[in-house]
């Protein structure tokens, strides 16, 4: 082979050689920088105070006032937001009694937001010479200075189980009816329980209903509604409502 040709030869693959070293000195740099960057940016969110919990806000309250939702919250203000324990929030703002559910999230970049779903009385019974308020799940959850415009529900048992089972069987049939029957739940002059299995209704005629547990719920409405307007009776019973029966 002529020198010359063998010098171009040893030329070209120097200058490939070199090439790839290039290539690999850049993409070396590249991995760095994207390194640089992933560090950075995880510092900033986790560590720094650039992107800090500075502010909270509250949504969905209306018995509630902001500031008590803030301090049930307890929100660590200036902890970087990204280790802000939410969950803990969560369970922290659910202690108050008028919180049904709450959603606590992270608004970038220094905003812990919670959003409050409030306990709707249903009814309301008096307890310990105070009225207060019952929901759907059987909470009595607030006190009215005078009884409201609701269903007034009562439950005479002493056993703090059974109270509470009665009122959850109350709440939840009457929440039924505000929804899907308000002309029957206007004919009511009060619900009673003694246990979850014996919520029965006196209707402001005299007539009473034994409604049962609050089970098949919609299935029993379908009957009553059919024997009230068919069948005179001073009691009718639809807690099995496949076998309703009444009394004279």
């Amino acid at each position: 082979m002529p020198e010359s040709t063998s010098r171009d030869t040893r030329g070209l693959f120097g200058r490939r050689r070199r090439r790839a070293r290039l290539h690999r000195a850049v993409r070396v740099l590249i991995g760095v920088v994207v390194l640089a960057v992933v560090a950075t940016g995880a510092w900033l969110v986790a560590f720094s105070s650039v992107l800090a919990a500075d502010e909270v806000k509250v949504t969905g309250t209306d018995q509630l006032t902001s500031d008590q939702v803030v301090s049930a919250a307890d929100v660590p203000l200036g902890r970087p937001l990204a280790r802000i324990d939410l969950d803990a929030i969560e369970e922290r703002v659910r202690t108050l009694p008028a919180v049904e559910s709450v959603d606590v999230s992270r608004s970038w970049p220094g905003t812990v937001a919670i959003s409050v779903t409030e306990r709707t009385a249903v009814a309301w019974i008096e307890s310990q010479g105070q009225v207060k308020g019952v929901d759907k799940f059987g909470a009595d959850f607030r006190t009215f200075d005078a009884p409201p415009p609701l269903t007034e529900i009562r439950v005479e048992t002493t056993d703090p189980r059974d109270r509470q089972q009665s009122l959850e069987g109350l709440g939840s049939v009457v929440a039924t009816l505000r929804d899907q029957a308000p002309d029957l739940l206007a004919q009511i002059a009060y619900g009673e329980a003694q246990s979850q299995d014996s919520v029965t209704f006196h209707l402001l005629d005299g007539r009473s209903v034994r409604w049962g547990s609050s089970e098949d719920s919609e299935r029993k409405l379908e009957v009553i509604t059919a024997l009230l307007a068919s069948v005179q009776a001073s009691e009718y019973d639809v807690s099995a409502p496949e076998q309703p029966t009444t009394r004279a």
